[in-house]
Order: C-alpha cells, then sequence, then structure tokens
C-alpha cells in the first residue's frame, strides 16, 4: 500500500521533506521561490507567505498547506525550486499527499 503524506485541512500540520542530489543534502541558500501543485492548484511562496519553510539548512523543506483552500483528495503533488540559476524552475519531483477535509474540534488528530 502506497504511503500518502497527509493535510488536514484548517489545521497546522506539515510535510517536511529533505531534499537529495547525488546522496548529499542540496543547499537551498539561494533558492527564491517554490511552487507545489496540486492538479490544476498551485501553491506558489511568492503569494503564500508561511506556506514553505526552506531556512533550516540540510536540504529541508517544511511544506505546511493547511491554511490553503486545497480540495480533498488524493493528489501527486508536484515540488519545482527556483533560484537565481533556474529561474524556469527544477522539479524535484511528486509527493504523495492525501488532503483531509476540517475535522470538527475535538475529533481527529
Amino acid at each position: 500500500m502506497l504511503t500518502l503524506e497527509r493535510v488536514y485541512l484548517g489545521r497546522d500540520n506539515s510535510i517536511d521533506v529533505r531534499l537529495m542530489a547525488d546522496g548529499a543534502a542540496v543547499d537551498l541558500a539561494s533558492v527564491t521561490r517554490m511552487t507545489l501543485s496540486f492538479g490544476d492548484l498551485t501553491i506558489d511562496s511568492e503569494q503564500a507567505a508561511g506556506v514553505f519553510d526552506w531556512s533550516r539548512g540540510q536540504g529541508v523543506v517544511v511544506i505546511a498547506p493547511g491554511g490553503q483552500a486545497i480540495p480533498a483528495g488524493d493528489y501527486q503533488a508536484r515540488l519545482v525550486v527556483y533560484d537565481d540559476e533556474h529561474t524556469q524552475g527544477i522539479v524535484w519531483g511528486d509527493i504523495g499527499i492525501r488532503v483531509e477535509p476540517p475535522a470538527p474540534e475535538g475529533e481527529g488528530s
């Protein structure tokens, strides 16, 4: 069974992703922008402040899209990373994500 990362709408849960190249963590210091596409919906770090955090080092990107208007469902969400050298973006691949509708207060985890 395929394991999916989970996004809970209306919650602060995050997905932590480590970007690797040739077996080493990628230096994200020069990154200027990131996008994550869920089907036809794209979340862009330029418009959605706080969804992406790549400042932690060691190639770690923390993605917290629970506050965005993403339709519930299962996705292969595509992560694209931009910097001054790669202005068209580098596709880092797809992340299997299940977007869950918000649970009523006191339910869910």
